[in-house]
């Protein structure tokens, strides 16, 4: 029960990093809600008290910065279309690990920056911050965890796709990006509480 408790949580701070904000716009209290700052401090709390039960302070601390810096807070805008558009380039994939992904593109002739390449880095953006934590908790975990984005994504599109309907839900989660962030956020706190 506290596990799927924990999934409900991080699924409502995931999409409130997002920029889901429950309050109505204009309201003082929707703009305090709606700082960067208090969602990334509240974020990185709640890593630590949750980590901090597996290892000393010092690391626990360490681990929850760099899961929200490098796992929670690296810009993804342009994977999250899931490569629908057609006339991005190398700039709007500003990340290191576009370099080697690209360099395998170019060996296989295939069209970067469209299609599957947006599930490729998909993987490498969710997945290669999450090494850390795992090599340093010794839990693999956290690598299934990065590797769960591109298939989140990909597969909200696809519910989005297949049934337009959903496009009528509330706002917060009636798009394929506000529904993944849902989704994403549930299934690493399932997995960070299992």
């Amino acid at each position: 029960m506290l596990t799927m408790l924990n999934g409900l949580f991080w699924a409502f701070l995931r999409r409130w990093f997002g920029g889901f904000n429950p309050f109505k716009e204009g309201s003082h209290i929707y703009k305090v809600f709606d700082s960067r700052g208090l969602q990334t401090f509240v974020m990185v709390m709640t890593l630590f008290l949750t980590l901090f039960d597996r290892t000393n302070a010092w690391l626990a601390l360490c681990l929850s910065v760099w899961i929200q810096l490098q796992f929670w807070s690296r810009a993804v805008g342009e994977i999250l279309d899931c490569g629908r558009n057609q006339i991005q380039t190398a700039e709007s994939y500003d990340r290191w690990f576009r370099v080697p992904l690209d360099l395998v593109y170019d060996k296989l002739g295939k069209a970067k920056y469209t299609g599957y390449y947006d599930w490729w880095y998909g993987w490498l953006r969710y997945g290669l911050p999450m090494i850390v934590p795992a090599a340093a908790l010794g839990d693999w975990s956290f690598i299934l965890i990065g590797l769960a984005g591109s298939p989140i994504y990909y597969g909200s599109w696809w519910l989005f796709d297949h049934f337009p309907g959903l496009y009528k839900l509330p706002a917060w989660c009636g798009e394929p990006k506000n529904l993944a962030e849902i989704v994403y956020g549930f299934v690493f706190g399932v997995f960070l509480a299992w």
